[in-house]
């Protein structure tokens, strides 16, 4: 696996197509990037009928501890690869729009739908036929780092389609479509804890092995926190609502938020105290009743709001324009502790 900078960093790198090439060269490009990228010696070939097709491949991928990640939006092209019995890694592709894409594992060519999610075997040989607009986030992990024995890994490759698996959904794919942000090469640690949660977690679950709390952590509580970011402003949302959610007892939920700065119930109440001051101080804000805002924000009621924004800021709702400066700091306050 390739090896970060520092302990916390990670290797960050785009592609896009450079400017001035012949087609031909655009190819050659691209092909010597993808080739080192994804870390199988590759042999990419373009399609015959792609002529037409404007080549305009792009990628991001981000190497860190134990673990690499990469995002491709291809051009049409053949792919194929030699069996490499050395390989370490637990590899899981997720097609997100990939028509007419044919991939061929074990010498079997079968279509892929779009949105699969599948275990590759770079142990052995295949190939695909990937169409134009190919779009697909590949994820390798270490397996040391995930106790999974040679028999283990050929029933995880053996799998169909896992993208209605219920781990995939709530863990897998929002963790693969939400890390490119900026200064994410700073913290590929952290990322790659996340990223061995999430893969503990679905591999403990199709194997029906017993997986830790402490394994689980960082996928559940990364997973959680996404969940309350877009239904805070529902009035029905608490931890019992969480809790079903998820698939857990209270006392679960609890424990996998102890060391965190806001426990779950404070995050929610943080959450919607956040979007309340925003729109307080808003310049049209007096527009607005507060009403309005306790519903838009997911309190009960103007009482509810009335409670939180003098928890947090120390003032009455009344006061806020009065103390503009100090309100726009307990709400800087606020984003930070939702977003350490």
């Amino acid at each position: 696996m390739p090896q970060s900078v520092s302990e916390n960093s990670g290797h960050l790198r785009r592609y896009a197509v450079p400017e001035g090439l012949s087609p031909e060269q655009r190819f050659e490009h691209w092909r010597t990037w993808y080739g080192s990228a994804v870390e199988t010696p590759m042999r990419l070939e373009k399609l015959a009928h792609a002529a037409s097709v404007p080549f305009t491949p792009s990628a991001i991928s981000l190497a860190g501890p134990g673990f690499t990640l990469i995002e491709m939006v291809n051009a049409p092209a053949l792919g194929s690869w030699a069996p490499n019995p050395d390989t370490r890694d637990l590899r899981l592709a997720y097609f997100r729009r990939a028509p007419a894409l044919i991939l061929a594992l074990n010498g079997v060519p079968e279509p892929v739908s779009p949105g699969a999610v599948r275990f590759i075997d770079t142990s052995l040989g295949g190939s695909f036929d990937a169409p134009e607009g190919f779009h697909a986030l590949q994820l390798n992990i270490d397996r040391s780092s995930l106790n999974v024995s040679e028999a283990q890994l050929r029933s995880l490759l053996r799998l169909p389609d896992l993208a209605r698996h219920p781990i995939v959904g709530t863990f897998m794919i929002p963790a693969l479509m939400s890390w490119k942000r900026q200064g994410i090469d700073r913290e590929a640690s952290g990322t790659g804890d996340i990223l061995r949660s999430v893969m503990a977690t679905l591999v403990g679950s199709l194997l029906e092995t017993p997986v830790g709390d402490e394994a689980q952590k960082p996928a559940l509580s990364r997973a959680v926190k996404k969940y309350l970011d877009a239904n805070y402003d529902n009035p029905e949302l608490d931890v019992a609502t969480v809790a079903e959610r998820f698939n857990l007892s209270r006392r679960s939920l609890f424990y996998f938020f102890e060391n965190e700065e806001l426990r779950l119930g404070e995050r929610i109440r943080a959450l919607r105290t956040r979007r309340a001051l925003e729109l307080l101080l808003q310049a049209d804000a007096q527009k607005i009743t507060y009403s309005e805002i306790a519903t838009s924000c997911g309190f009960s009621n103007v009482q509810s709001l009335r409670r939180a924004v003098k928890e947090f800021t120390g003032m009455n709702v009344r006061e806020i324009h009065r103390s503009e400066p100090v309100v726009r700091d307990a709400l800087q306050q606020l984003r930070e502790s939702l977003n350490p």
